[in-house]
């Protein structure tokens, strides 16, 4: 009975000591900052196959500025459904990968919208979630989540919400 309770008492400390120990030694702490990037978008490719399939595939490309980080380049590869209406007809969705390269690495995004006719044009509302295995350099690691509003006549995307970086000890 002792050697039972000594033994339980010894594996408690160890996983105590090793929970406790593990992000301290890897150094690993969070930030939280307000993300917000305006970019202008240029049409790189288009590959459309609304008649037959419903879809439109294109790849745009962009520069623009990341609040907090500096200039910004960027790839977007998205797949617009053109038989999905969500606000009416001539609307339809997106769902599609941004990549953004900063000085500081690359922030990969996906995004989801829905592409609607408003009194100002076409306007694509959405929101965009960080993939962090797929980032590099500061954003390497990263989380963070937010919302998309593209001015389509304007090429104008920009993107706000929260983004966590994972600090790394030097």
């Amino acid at each position: 009975m002792r050697t039972t309770i000594r033994l339980a008492t010894l594996a408690a400390a160890l996983v105590a000591t090793s929970t406790v120990g593990l992000p301290a030694a890897a150094g690993a702490r969070a930030t939280t900052t307000n993300f917000h990037a305006t970019l202008t978008e240029t049409n790189a490719s288009m590959t459309n196959h609304a008649a037959d399939l419903g879809i439109v595939q294109l790849i745009n490309t962009a520069s623009g500025t990341v609040d907090g980080f500096g200039p910004a380049t960027a790839v977007l590869a998205m797949s617009q459904d053109r038989t999905v209406e969500p606000c009416g007809p001539g609307s339809w969705t997106n769902a599609g990968t941004r990549r953004i390269v900063l000085g500081r690495g690359v922030l990969v995004l996906h995004e989801v919208a829905e592409v609607c006719e408003t009194e100002i044009g076409l306007v694509a509302r959405g929101t965009w979630t960080v993939d962090g295995a797929s980032s590099s350099g500061a954003f390497a690691g990263a989380s963070g989540s937010g919302r998309t509003a593209v001015y389509l006549p304007a090429r104008q995307s920009t993107l706000t919400g929260k983004l966590m970086l994972r600090n790394r000890k030097a």
